[in-house]
């Protein structure tokens, strides 16, 4: 028979319920019945592993809810993150030559721009393999670059790999600063993320490439390839790659200049992270470690002179910050070969000089350190105004005085010409003669001033191309008296010249100061046939897109005939034929037709030598800073004329010698070199003279002194030179006779000095 079915045994009797708690109410009475099992009360009777993943739980959900909160903070305080034409850094302004040859850069960062297809592929390689190996597929940061960077650095006991990306070093470089402080990195992980959404990988690479900072004041791969090995960066080999891969982790110490072994290191650990990766080959890694590093040595800066000269007309023009970061262009008149020539022929000049100065220095200052023989040396094209090569000092690392520019300086007899070229204006001829006998003037207080020769002896009657070729110093005051202190300073400034003058005889022997410049251009004039051009230095000037800002054309202006400044030309030529210049000629220093002066001090402390062919003209001035001897005979025509011919010797190989062109308005008659006058039987050398048009082949004759010799003084001058209008402002005032050091005679001297 069925059995009954069995009867279910009986549920235990329930637990002993506890009385809510009052948290529990709250919440069952907020959320309903699940919130019992949040119930802190409830805790207690969770298995433990419950309890753990519920504190877990609770914990990381505050941590994220506070790191929002500090994220969404800190991305308040973000800069906005701009386009990709707006993150191109400051660029420097570049100086080219004539020629279109670069110079150099003007810059607060030494910075060259580069693409991305002009870089090695070593040199990216060895940048993601030393600093960012994910860098290609990360999205800005690296957490397991940034565990793993740990883990070796531990391992090796110092930082051999960074945590942060290439992205992160970008946007700290950009858009931060370098202060260590949690804030900042997180900032720059936020940055991170933006630039990797807004751009490619590439456009970061490339970015990275011309921001980051290499050491020694270069930035970009472009500059630090030229900085260190003097090369660009697309002709870098592998290893030189692998050096400046090493070097931004600490740029001013693992940079081979500064720290060599450091920065080879930096390239072996590079190496090997490039062969770790399968970026380089066994063999390319072994070829590449036994390369030695060769650091690059810098020759002497290009035109540093010339360069600060263009730089300080550029800031007065469009201020700093758009010629250090605006990337201009700015075509100049320098020409580099010329410039070359110019600095060697100048340094070799002036080592010269300076063994030849030593007795001299060693009997003042005997033991003590003694002062450095500087100089200055320019060079102009006398049709145009161009500055083609420019030395303003010995080193412009110690100095930065331009003494080609700057400097202000007695210009002895070198400054005769100006007063030869005001006479031949008025009416003298070259012909012309003058007696060559001691002469006294004197003051209004009766004080007595006598100019002197350098040998003290006289030579009588002479001619003017005679004194000028020979230097003769009281007949250029002779001259000056009667051409009339005026006229004199009038042609001066006409011709180039825009210092003040000294107004009174003295003059004629040189004692006003004036700049290499300004002598350089006043001989210009003469070169150029009577056409003053103002000197140049810019050619044209365009912004970092082409556009032309400024475009410069050669300003002349005819201030002689063309007859009066082949006349004085003439003359000069004698200078260099058989006068204080004829050594060049003797010694086979120089042999092209050319004309020039000497100029030396009454103190042997300023040494000139000015001279011209057709094409071009050249300067070069000796002395020391501080006024003191040179050295006795150590003249213009012994110390500055063999810089000249040297300088002149190669910039014109290669050239034809051609004589200086006659213009229309001058004519050629004979007459006896030694009277002036008409050929005689007695005369022992006939030359043919050159005359201005109209002037009297005969000589004139000495004549009736100026009255009024109280002229010499500029005081009696004052109402002519007012009147006149010629003198450049701030060229007034008073003198009172011979200048202090001016003595009574320049020391160019006869017979080669």
């Amino acid at each position: 028979m069925p059995q009954p079915p069995k009867r279910p045994p009986s549920p235990p009797p329930p637990p002993q319920q506890q009385p809510a708690s009052p948290a529990r109410a709250r919440l069952k009475a907020l959320n309903g019945p699940r919130a019992q099992s949040l119930a802190l009360s409830d805790w207690p009777t969770w298995p433990r592993w419950r309890k753990t993943a519920a504190a877990l739980l609770l914990a990381g959900l505050t941590a994220l809810g506070a790191l929002g909160g500090l994220l969404l903070a800190y991305t308040q305080d973000l800069p906005v993150l701009p386009g990709p034409d707006d993150l191109t850094p400051s660029v420097a302004t570049k100086l080219y030559d004539i020629n279109g040859q670069l110079i150099t850069q003007l810059s607060s960062q030494d910075r060259t721009l580069v693409h991305l297809n002009q870089v090695p592929q070593n040199l990216v390689n060895a940048l993601v393999a030393l600093e960012d190996r994910h860098f290609w597929t990360h999205w800005g940061i690296d957490p397991e670059g940034i565990i793993r960077a740990a883990l070796v650095d531990l391992r090796t006991g110092h930082i051999v790999e960074g945590a942060s990306t290439l992205t992160q070093q970008l946007a700290k470089n950009l858009f931060l600063t370098r202060e260590r402080s949690f804030s900042r990195k997180i900032k720059e992980v936020l940055l991170a993320v933006q630039i990797e959404r807004h751009f490619t990988k590439q456009e970061i690479m490339e970015m990275y490439l011309n921001q980051v900072y290499f050491g020694n004041g270069a930035y970009g791969v472009e500059a630090a390839a030229r900085t260190y090995f003097g090369k660009h960066v697309g002709d870098l080999d592998l290893s030189e790659c692998a050096v400046l891969a090493g070097i931004p982790r600490s740029p001013n110490t693992n940079n081979p200049i500064n720290n060599l072994n450091e920065a080879r290191f930096r390239r072996d650990t590079a190496l090997k992270c490039m062969l770790d990766q399968g970026m380089i080959t066994n063999q390319q890694y072994a070829q590449a470690l036994a390369e030695p590093i060769t650091v690059f040595r810098a020759d002497a800066m290009v035109a540093p002179y010339f360069v600060d000269y263009v730089r300080q007309q550029l800031e007065a023009t469009y201020g700093s910050n758009a010629v250090y970061k605006g990337g201009m262009s700015v075509y100049t008149t320098l020409d580099l070969r010329l410039q070359d020539y110019a600095q060697t022929a100048a340094e070799q000049g002036a080592r010269i000089a300076e063994a030849e100065a030593a007795p001299y220095l060693r009997s003042e200052f005997g033991l003590a350190p003694k002062p450095e023989l500087q100089l200055a040396f320019l060079a102009m094209d006398p049709r145009t105004g161009h500055i083609l090569a420019m030395v303003g000092g010995r080193d412009f690392r110690e100095s930065q005085f331009n003494r080609a520019v700057q400097a202000k300086r007695q210009a002895g007899s070198s400054f005769k010409p100006f007063i030869y070229t005001a006479a031949i204006e008025n009416g003298f001829t070259a012909a012309d003669t003058i007696e060559d006998l001691p002469v006294v003037y004197r003051d209004a207080t009766g004080k007595p001033w006598k100019p002197e020769d350098f040998e003290d002896r006289f030579e009588g009657k002479v001619t003017l191309r005679h004194a000028l070729a020979n230097s003769i110093n009281v007949v250029a005051v002779k001259l000056l008296e009667r051409v009339g202190i005026f006229n004199a300073v009038n042609t001066a400034y006409k011709m180039g010249i825009t210092s003040r003058l000294q107004r009174n005889l003295t003059m004629a022997l040189g004692t006003s100061e004036v700049s290499l410049l300004e002598m350089v251009n006043g001989y210009c004039t003469l070169a150029n046939y009577g056409v003053r051009v103002e000197p140049m230095a810019i050619l044209s000037v365009r912004d970092s897109n082409g556009r032309l800002l400024e475009e410069n054309q050669p300003h002349a202006t005819e201030v002689l005939k063309p007859a009066v400044a082949y006349v004085v030309t003439s003359m000069l030529e004698d200078v260099i034929n058989r006068g204080t210049a004829s050594n060049l000629r003797t010694s086979g220093l120089f042999q092209r037709t050319a004309a020039g002066k000497t100029g030396t001090t009454s103190d042997f402390s300023d040494a000139w030598f000015i001279g011209y062919t057709p094409d071009l003209v050249a300067g070069c001035w000796f002395g020391y800073d501080q006024r003191r001897r040179i050295g006795r005979l150590l003249t213009g025509g012994a110390i500055a004329a063999p810089v000249w011919a040297n300088f002149m010797n190669r910039a014109l190989q290669g050239t034809p010698d051609k004589p200086f062109p006659v213009p229309v308005g001058v004519k050629f008659s004979p007459i006896c070199a030694a009277t002036g006058g008409p050929p005689t039987p007695g005369c022992k050398r006939v030359i043919q003279e050159a005359f201005v048009a109209g002037t009297d082949v005969q000589p004139v004759s000495e004549g009736t002194p100026v009255p009024n010799l109280d002229l010499f003084y500029e005081s009696e001058l004052r109402g002519l030179t007012a009147s006149a209008g010629a003198a450049p402002a701030g060229s007034s005032g008073t003198a009172g006779g011979a200048p202090s050091g001016a003595g009574g005679y320049n020391s160019d001297g006869r017979h080669g000095f």
